[in-house]
C-alpha cells in the first residue's frame, strides 16, 4: 500500500450493546457485524529496531453477538505484530468492542505495507482486513572515535573524554552507552538524545581512585535496539603525577662556610598539564636555601625541570630541611624533597700552587716544597690522594719530576705531607711543566700545580772531591761512625751537582744521615761537606758501597767515591767512639781533645800505627802524644792516650778520620773527628721602646657563613672594649679586615666581595676605615665595621694580618693592584705604638705559612725581643668544643702562646671579659731588653738612637738581659750590640 492511510470513520449500525467482549447467545434470525477504528493505520516514518504501537477498536454493531477468533498481519516478516489487549474468550454481544494493540518494528528501510485480518463468526465478513503503512528509516548514530585514551592521571583527579556522535536522518536517535569491566565504577556516561541531522557529544568521565592501568570498555547502543558499538577505553590512575628526582637530594659533606649546589628536578609523569604554584622550604636549618624565581609554573606532560639549591653549613655536623613544591592536586599538593647535608669535610689545601723556578744552570737541580694539607675542621672526614702525575712536554722531555709518593694516600684532618718538586734542566731556555692531582676533597677533584724555569749554560764543572774514597777501617759489631765528603768547586764559573746519593748501600749498612742532596750550587772558590755513615752489623763482615756525585760536565757527568768497611770484635777500646768538637770559630779555637785506647784482650796486642787519614780538609785536626817508637806493644789491660786539636779554620763541617793500626785487626781501627767552624762573630739586637699610651689593634674577623651566631657576639663585645680603652686614656688606631684572601661574590658587604686580603673593612669607604680614640661614635663605627658578612670560605687570619701590615697595603693610601680607590692601610700602624691583633673566628687558621712563620714576623716588625709590642688575642675554638665551633683552633692557641696574649672560647656567650683584657693589658715602659745570644765579657755596647749610650744600664748575666736604670723613652730605638761569646757555640 502506498498512499497514506487516515483514519477510517465507519457507520456503526445495529444495537449499541455494553462494551467489553462477553459471550452471549446468537439469535438465529439475527447476524453480528465487526467495524474496527480506525479503519486502517499509516505508521509513518519509524527507525529500524525502533517501534511504533497502536490501538485498533473493534466493534459488533449487528444484532447478535460476535466471536472474535483470530487476529493477525499479513505483510514483512517480523515488521507488525498485533494482539489483543486483555486475554479472551474475546465475544462481543451487540454494541460491544475490544481492542487490538498493533506495533510496527521496522527490520529494513523502506515502506512496508500489510494487512492486519481479524477473524470472526460472522457471516457476512468472518475475515475482516484492516489496512496498515509505515515507513522503515535506517536511523542510527555514528559514533567516533572508535577509541578514547586518557592516558596517566593522579588518582583523585577527574578528566572528561567525549565521542563525537553524528544522525544523519530525519529521525532523533537515542545513544545509550554502557560500561563493562571490572574498574567500571570508575567511568561516568549517560544516554543522549541526537536530533535528526545534527550532531551531539557523549561525555565519559574518568574518576580514579585506584592507582593502576584500568581494565574498562565502553558499548554504545547507537539506536534502540540496535547492535552495541564498542568503544576501547585506555586509562591509568598514578599515585602522583609530579615526582621529585631525587627524592633525597644529599649535599653530603663540605666543608664549614663553604657552599655547594645540587639541582633538584621535577618531573610530570602523567598526560596532563600540572601546575606548580610555589616552592617553598621549611626552615629546619638555615644551612639550606634557594632563590627559584619563575613560579607559578605550568609543567607540561612528561616535561622535566630543575631547581638550584644552595647548602653552606653553618654548623659541624648533620643537617636536613625539607623543600616543598606545591602543586595544584587533591591527592598530593606538595611535592616533597629530603635535603640532607653534613657540615665539616675534607678541605685541600696547597701550596704553592704555582712556582718559579726562576733562571738555574743547565744540569742544575732545585726544589720547592709543595705542602699539601687536610685543612678540614677537626671532626671531617679524611682527604684522599688518588693520584699524581705530570702532564706531557709538548717541547720535549719532562724537566720538572717530584719524589715518588704512594697512592691513594690518606690525610686525616691537619694531618699534611710534602712532596719534593724538582726542577732538571736538560735543555737551555724556558720550561714549563703541570703536576695534575687528583683528590676526593670538596671543590678539587683535580688540581693542577704549574711550574716554571729557565735554564743558562756555564761552562762545564770543575769540582774537587776529597776524599777520593772513605775508608772507614774497623768499626766494632754494633757500632756506627761517620766520614765526611767534601766538594770543591776550583773553577771560574759556577758548578751545579745533584743527586748526591749512595748507588750502593753494601747491603743497607752505608746511608747519608742527612740524605739524599737533590741539588747544589757551588760558586767559584766555594765548598760544602757532607756526612756519610756506616753501621756495623753484630754478624760484622766487610762492606763496600759507591756514593755517587752528579755534575754539570759532559765529559765526566758522575764522580763515584768508593765506601769500604770492615767490622769485627776489636782488643783496643777507643774511648770515646768518636771526637766531636761541635761548633767552633776561627778566633775562638776550641779545647783539645783526647782518645784513650785500651787493650781489652787477654793476649798483648802491637800497634804498628797511629794517624790521621785524608778528611775533608787535611791539616784541620791535628794528632799529638803518640807513643813512640813504633811499633810498641800493649800488654793485656794497658792503654795510651793520644791528643788531638782542631783548628776550626776552614769554615762548614770538617770531618777525618783517626786510625789505629793493631795486629789483631786487617784494617786500622777507625775513630772519627767532627768539627764545625762558624763564621758568626758579632751580632745587633735592635729594639724601639713601647709607647705606653699607644696602641694600635687591629681585629681580623672571620667572615665565612659559619659565623651566624658569632657575630652579633662580637658586636655586643665592642662597648666594653672601647669603654676599656678609653679608661686607659690609651692613643689608639682601631681598623679591621677579614679571614677572606679571595673574593667570592658581589653579595658580600664592604665592596671586597668577601675577600679584603688585608684590606681594612669596609674597602668601599662607606664608612671610616681606621678609627681613633677621639672619634665619638667610635663604639658605633666600630660595631658596624665588625659586621663583615658571612660569605668568605677559607679562614686566612694569619696572612690577612700579614698583608694588612706589609707594603704596598701599610705604606700607601691607595693599593696599587686593585681598582678600589683608597683602598690602602696607611696611617694605621705607628712604630711607637704597640700593636695587639685580635683573631675572632669559629675555625682554626687555613694560612699557607706555619704559625713559627708569622709569629716571628710580627715580632720582627715591632721588635722580636719585645713580646708587649706584638700580642696576639683570639677568640676561636678551644677544647671545649660546641655545634658552632669547627674543629680545635691549635694554630690560634699556638700563637697567642707565644706572643703572651689569651685565648676565649668561640662558645662563649659573652666576649667582654676577653676585649676588656685586650684594652686593659699593661703597656708599660720597657726596662730589660733580652738578648738573643751570651756576649762575651766587656763586649756589649748600647745605643739610643743611634748615641751611644755607656751609663745608666747594666747586663744582667743570669738573664742575659740588659737593664735600664734610666730608662729610654717611647719611641726610642734601642740597639744592643755585642761580640758572641764562644760559649754561644
Amino acid at each position: 500500500m502506498t498512499g497514506r492511510w487516515g483514519i477510517w470513520a465507519l457507520a456503526v449500525l445495529g444495537l449499541v450493546a455494553a462494551s467489553g467482549c462477553a459471550d452471549r447467545e446468537r439469535s438465529s434470525l439475527a447476524d453480528g457485524r465487526l467495524t474496527a477504528t480506525p479503519g486502517g493505520m499509516d505508521f509513518e516514518k519509524v527507525a529500524l529496531f525502533d517501534a511504533r504501537e497502536t490501538e485498533i477498536s473493534l466493534r459488533n454493531v449487528g444484532r447478535a453477538p460476535v466471536d472474535v477468533n483470530e487476529v493477525w498481519v499479513e505483510g514483512p516478516e517480523g515488521a507488525y505484530r498485533a494482539e489483543f489487549t486483555h486475554e479472551g474468550p474475546h465475544s462481543l454481544a451487540p454494541g460491544s468492542a475490544c481492542a487490538l494493540r498493533v506495533r510496527f518494528a521496522p527490520l529494513k528501510a523502506g515502506g512496508q505495507d500489510a494487512f492486519l485480518v481479524v477473524r470472526s463468526d460472522t457471516r457476512i465478513e468472518p475475515l475482516m482486513r484492516i489496512p496498515l503503512a509505515g515507513l522503515g528509516i535506517d536511523a542510527s548514530a555514528r559514533v567516533s572515535p572508535r577509541m578514547l585514551d586518557f592516558g596517566r592521571i593522579e588518582a583523585d583527579s577527574t578528566k572528561t573524554l567525549v565521542l563525537t556522535l553524528e544522525n544523519p536522518t530525519e529521525l532523533p536517535v537515542e545513544v545509550t552507552p554502557r560500561l563493562v569491566g571490572a574498574d567500571r565504577e570508575e567511568f561516568v556516561a549517560g544516554p543522549v538524545v541526537v536530533a535528526p541531522g545534527g550532531r551531539a557529544e557523549l561525555p565519559l568521565t574518568f574518576n580514579p581512585v585506584r592507582v593502576g592501568r584500568k581494565q574498562v570498555a565502553l558499548a554504545v547502543t547507537p539506536c534502540r535496539g540496535c547492535a552495541d558499538v564498542t568503544v576501547q577505553v585506555s586509562a591509568e590512575a598514578l599515585e602522583q603525577a609530579v615526582i621529585a628526582e631525587p627524592p633525597v637530594l644529599d649535599f653530603a659533606a663540605v666543608p664549614v662556610d663553604r657552599e655547594a649546589f645540587r639541582e633538584s628536578r621535577i618531573h610530570n609523569i602523567s598526560t596532563e598539564p600540572m601546575t606548580v604554584t610555589q616552592l617553598t622550604l621549611d626552615g629546619l636549618d638555615a644551612s639550606f636555601s634557594q632563590a627559584n624565581a619563575g613560579f607559578p609554573l605550568v609543567l607540561q606532560p612528561g616535561e622535566v625541570r630543575g631547581f638550584q639549591f644552595r647548602y653552606s653549613p653553618g654548623h659541624m655536623g648533620p643537617a636536613d630541611d625539607m623543600a616543598r613544591y606545591h602543586v595544584v592536586s587533591k591527592r598530593h599538593p606538595t611535592t616533597d624533597v629530603k635535603l640532607r647535608g653534613f657540615g665539616g669535610a675534607s678541605e685541600l689545601c696547597v701550596s704553592p700552587m704555582t712556582y718559579d723556578f726562576g733562571t738555574q744552570p743547565l744540569g742544575s737541580k732545585t726544589r720547592v716544597i709543595v705542602n699539601v694539607k687536610n685543612c678540614g675542621s677537626s671532626n671531617a672526614g679524611a682527604l684522599t690522594l688518588e693520584s699524581l702525575a705530570w702532564q706531557p712536554d709538548p717541547a720535549g722531555a719532562l724537566q720538572f719530576n717530584n719524589t715518588p709518593l704512594a697512592m691513594p694516600l690518606t690525610l686525616q684532618p691537619g694531618q699534611e705531607v710534602n712532596i719534593s718538586v724538582f726542577y732538571e734542566p736538560t735543555r737551555p731556555g724556558a720550561a714549563t711543566g703541570v703536576l695534575v692531582m687528583t683528590t676526593n676533597a670538596y671543590s678539587a677533584a683535580t688540581v693542577e700545580l704549574d711550574f716554571r724555569g729557565t735554564a743558562q749554560e756555564h761552562a762545564p764543572c770543575n769540582l774537587t772531591v776529597t776524599p777520593l774514597a772513605l775508608d772507614f777501617g774497623t768499626v766494632p759489631p754494633g757500632r756506627g761512625a761517620v766520614l765526611g765528603v767534601k766538594l770543591e768547586n776550583k773553577g771560574t764559573d759556577l758548578c751545579p751537582v745533584k743527586n748526591i746519593q749512595l748507588r750502593d748501600t753494601g747491603g743497607g749498612s752505608f746511608r747519608l744521615p742527612g740524605g739524599d742532596l737533590f741539588g747544589v750550587i757551588i760558586y767559584p772558590g766555594d765548598w760544602f761537606s757532607f756526612q756519610v755513615a756506616f753501621q756495623a752489623p753484630q754478624a760484622g763482615g766487610d762492606f763496600t758501597g759507591m756514593l755517587q756525585v752528579e755534575q754539570m760536565d759532559p765529559v765526566n757527568p758522575v764522580i763515584l767515591v768508593p765506601l769500604l768497611a770492615h767490622s769485627q770484635a776489636t782488643c783496643l777500646m777507643a774511648s770515646p767512639w768518636y771526637v766531636d768538637w761541635g761548633v767552633a770559630r776561627r778566633d775562638c779555637p776550641p779545647e783539645p781533645r783526647e782518645v784513650n785506647y785500651l787493650n781489652a784482650c787477654t793476649m798483648p796486642v802491637t800497634v804498628s800505627n797511629v794517624w790521621i787519614g785524608p778528611g775533608t780538609t787535611d791539616g784541620e785536626f791535628t794528632l799529638g802524644g803518640v807513643p813512640a817508637p813504633m811499633p810498641f806493644t800493649l800488654q793485656p789491660g794497658d792503654a795510651f792516650t793520644v791528643d788531638l786539636d782542631y783548628a776550626a779554620q776552614v769554615y762548614g763541617m770538617n770531618l777525618s778520620p783517626l786510625y789505629v793500626s793493631s795486629s789483631d785487626l786487617p784494617a786500622p781501627l777507625l775513630v772519627p773527628l767532627i768539627g764545625e767552624s762558624s763564621k758568626r762573630t758579632d751580632k745587633t739586637d735592635t729594639f724601639t721602646q713601647q709607647d705606653v699610651s699607644k696602641v694600635d689593634v687591629l681585629f681580623v674577623v672571620d667572615n665565612t657563613a659559619s659565623m651566624v651566631e658569632e657575630h652579633p657576639r662580637l658586636v655586643s663585645a665592642i662597648p666594653s672594649f672601647v669603654d676599656a680603652a678609653l679608661a686607659k686614656q690609651v692613643d689608639m688606631h682601631v681598623a679591621v679586615t677579614t679571614t677572606g684572601i679571595s673574593p667570592v661574590a658581589a653579595t658580600c658587604p664592604g665592596g671586597a666581595q668577601g675577600g679584603e686580603a688585608g684590606r681594612f673593612f669596609p674597602v668601599d669607604n662607606s664608612r671610616p676605615r681606621i678609627l681613633t680614640n677621639g672619634m665619638p661614635n667610635l663604639t658605633a663605627l666600630l660595631q658596624q665595621n665588625v659586621q663583615v658578612g658571612q660569605c668568605a670560605q677559607v679562614e686566612q687570619g694569619f696572612e690577612a694580618m700579614r698583608r694588612a701590615l706589609s707594603p704596598p697595603l701599610v705604606n700607601n693610601a691607595d693599593d696599587p693592584r686593585t681598582p678600589a680607590a683608597q683602598d690602602g692601610n696607611l696611617g694605621f700602624l705607628r712604630d711607637s705604638a704597640a700593636l695587639v691583633v685580635v683573631f675572632v673566628g669559629d675555625e682554626d687558621d687555613h694560612s699557607p705559612d706555619a704559625v713559627d712563620t708569622y709569629v716571628q714576623w710580627a715580632q720582627q716588625r715591632k721588635g722580636q725581643n719585645q713580646p708587649q709590642r706584638a700580642t696576639f688575642y683570639a677568640i676561636a675554638p678551644t677544647a671545649a668544643a660546641c655545634g658552632t665551633a669547627g674543629g680545635t683552633g691549635t694554630r690560634y692557641a699556638e700563637a697567642t702562646a707565644r706572643t703572651g696574649g689569651e685565648v676565649m672560647n668561640v662558645c662563649a656567650a659573652n666576649y667582654g671579659p676577653l676585649l676588656a683584657a685586650v684594652a686593659n693589658k699593661a703597656f708599660s715602659a720597657q726596662d730589660r731588653f733580652p738578648l738573643s745570644e751570651s756576649p762575651e765579657p766587656g763586649s756589649v755596647t748600647v745605643t739610643v738612637d743611634g748615641a751611644p749610650v755607656t751609663t745608666g744600664w747594666r747586663y744582667d748575666a743570669p738573664t742575659n738581659s740588659v737593664i735600664f736604670t734610666n730608662v729610654p723613652a717611647p719611641g726610642a730605638k734601642v740597639a744592643i750590640s755585642y761580640r758572641r761569646s764562644c760559649d754561644a757555640g
